[in-house]
């Protein structure tokens, strides 16, 4: 069973690594990018351990006013998919969600992501609208959403 915890500064290269690893160059972030979105305010980061290595995390933030969470990122390593670990993420980010007081959450996903489709289909979330031309190359997005 994988141990959760918050993200710390000294995680950053495991988790730029493994983003790498879980997503083609063009849609993985950047050094930069996951940087931003770490230390962004309001952002909430939960790492997945199995024996001091990371086996996954997840990304979001919380947006008050709005009372709306979003999904950046949801990383599991491949050896490690299918194996609840993303379940455990997705389920613990959005009792963070509702503790900060938001009520549904919000997340992005290329149309041809079909096994992260099923996933999140699985926890609830619905299509909300198509992102035309979202990721480069010209790729569609799609808008997903839930009431938590």
């Amino acid at each position: 069973m994988a141990e959760l915890r918050e993200y710390i500064q000294s995680d950053f290269d495991r988790l730029w690594q493994l983003d790498q690893a879980c997503f083609s160059p063009e849609i993985a972030y950047s050094r930069a990018e996951l940087e931003y979105y770490l230390c962004a305010p309001h952002a909430v980061c939960l790492l997945a351990l199995d024996s001091e290595r990371t086996v996954g995390f997840i990304l979001g933030h919380r947006r008050r006013p709005r009372k709306v969470g979003r999904i950046v990122t949801l990383d599991v390593a491949p050896e490690a998919r299918r194996s609840g670990i993303g379940s455990i993420l997705i389920e613990n980010l959005e009792a963070r969600f509702r503790q900060a007081g938001c009520q549904s959450a919000l997340l992005e996903v290329a149309v041809n992501n079909h096994a992260a489709l099923r996933f999140y289909k699985r926890h609830g979330y619905a299509l909300l609208r198509t992102l035309r031309r979202y990721y480069p190359g010209g790729l569609d997005g799609l808008l997903l959403g839930k009431t938590i």
